[in-house]
């Protein structure tokens, strides 16, 4: 009797289901359909590793670099809705300033060597999601009553990032205490997927993750409690981790975890390119004894991983094709090519 009763309720929430999604479809029929273009300055094709080496051998300035990103936002921003709070003029400020350092350094000199050795992201810009504290910047976390409420100090991963020589660009779009699975709130609207505007970014690094699929920043700072660097990287086809706790230090991230929550709370990267994510960790962590095992080769040969296709409940939609296929593949790449 129970098995058949589950049966019966598995049937009707499918049919459910697929109701709403033939709902869904046919309401936007009815919606423009907007996408991001692919970028076309080939300043904006390069990871943050390859840039940050770049302008170390003078190849590129840290200006042009920044200049590139800047003109990608004011491109894709009217679309996606990513950007909230502009900081241009301090990073062009910071650029000219690292430029005109560089431009004195021999390569040879130790003044030098010792530069590029403590600042792996020299030049290179970063954005950061509205809930991580910049020193002068707005942080809202989403929430109206917090509406022009400016940092007053820099969040501990801010000081690490910028130790390390990058340059803060902007700040992203959030929910509402960054407590929602797609980004918008009352004060900045809601941010849309750069592949189909009718679509939403997840949450709550949503607009984050967003902006840096758009390529109008290459590597970024999102914070995760219950998938939000995680979802919105897959909802926009970027790079993210959420990493072990304990790592990457909590200090300026609104809401203040408290109790059970600085247990699952996490700030970790987001990244356009998967080789940024060794670089962005080793810096938010800054820890010698993480650097080095960073360093080493994994052997994917021993390990074994688990996965579900899904929950045979009638409260949980059946995973799609699509996601399906995207699991397979990625078992195949990891399992079988490499």
């Amino acid at each position: 009797m129970g098995s058949c009763l589950k049966s019966t309720l598995i049937f009707i929430s499918d049919i459910y289901f697929l109701f709403v999604s033939v709902l869904f479809w046919f309401l936007n029929v009815f919606r423009k359909r907007r996408i991001v273009t692919k970028p076309d300055d080939g300043l904006l094709l390069i990871s943050a590793t390859q840039a940050a080496e770049m302008i170390r051998r003078k190849e590129i300035t840290s200006s042009d670099l920044l200049e590139a990103y800047i003109k990608r936002i004011e491109q894709v921003n009217g679309i996606i809705n990513a950007v909230v709070v502009k900081d241009y003029t301090c990073a062009r400020h910071t650029a000219a300033e690292i430029d005109a350092v560089l431009a004195k350094l021999t390569d040879d000199s130790d003044e030098y060597n010792e530069l590029i050795t403590a600042k792996p992201l020299l030049g290179v810009p970063f954005t950061v999601k509205d809930c991580i504290e910049v020193n002068g910047l707005a942080c809202t976390a989403g929430l109206s009553c917090r509406k022009g409420t400016k940092a007053v100090k820099d969040a501990v991963v801010i000081e690490r990032m910028r130790n390390s020589g990058a340059i803060i660009l902007a700040v992203t779009n959030v929910p509402e205490v960054c407590m929602w699975w797609e980004s918008f709130n009352s004060i900045y609207g809601r941010s849309s997927n750069p592949y189909d505007s009718r679509r939403i970014t997840g949450g709550s690094s949503g607009g984050e993750a967003a902006l840096i699929s758009s390529a109008g920043s290459v590597v970024g700072i999102g914070s995760d409690i219950g998938g939000s660097i995680r979802m919105p990287s897959y909802f926009n086809g970027v790079f993210g981790l959420k990493p072990t706790p304990g790592i990457v230090p909590l200090d300026g991230h609104l809401p203040e975890p408290v109790g059970y929550r600085t247990e699952m709370l996490r700030i970790g990267p987001i990244c356009r390119y998967a080789e940024d994510l060794t670089v962005m960790l080793k810096v938010l962590a800054d820890n010698d004894g993480l650097s080095r095992i960073l360093g080493n080769p994994v052997d994917l040969h021993g390990l074994r991983v688990f996965y579900m296709k899904g929950l045979k409940t009638p409260l949980v939609q059946p995973l799609s094709s699509d996601c399906e296929n995207a699991l397979r593949r990625v078992f195949f790449f990891c399992f079988v090519t490499v």
